[in-house]
């Protein structure tokens, strides 16, 4: 009986350890207004680990900047950026992601 026991907890434990690598663990939050977007894989298998958007108000003369890659391959976290519109009517769109998995960095546009 006591066998069956061991066997039968030692069965559980060996079920149970590979699934702790399925859990994605989050950083602490940088602040109210932020949303956690979990990791994903797109379609051309790139993966887009998980990252904080700010879904607030807007800040005069701030843009939340999302975590992403650079252009060399380095890991950037999410950071309020200050901007200043180069010219009357310039519009700041904020950076994205694109379909394909790439980041598209925020620039100005002009009316």
């Amino acid at each position: 009986m006591k066998n069956g026991k061991f066997v039968l907890i030692l069965l559980c434990l060996v079920m149970i350890i590979p699934l702790e690598s399925c859990v994605v663990s989050r950083p602490v939050g940088p602040g109210s207004n932020h949303v956690w977007i979990a990791p994903r894989t797109t379609h051309s298998g790139v993966v887009i680990p998980g990252h904080w958007i700010y879904k607030g108000k807007p800040y005069k003369n701030k843009v939340w900047v999302p975590g992403h890659h650079n252009r060399y391959g380095k890991w950037v976290a999410g950071h309020w950026k200050s901007i200043r519109a180069p010219r009357k009517n310039a519009v700041w769109v904020p950076g994205h992601w694109t379909p394909n998995g790439n980041w598209k960095t925020g620039h100005w546009r002009y009316r």
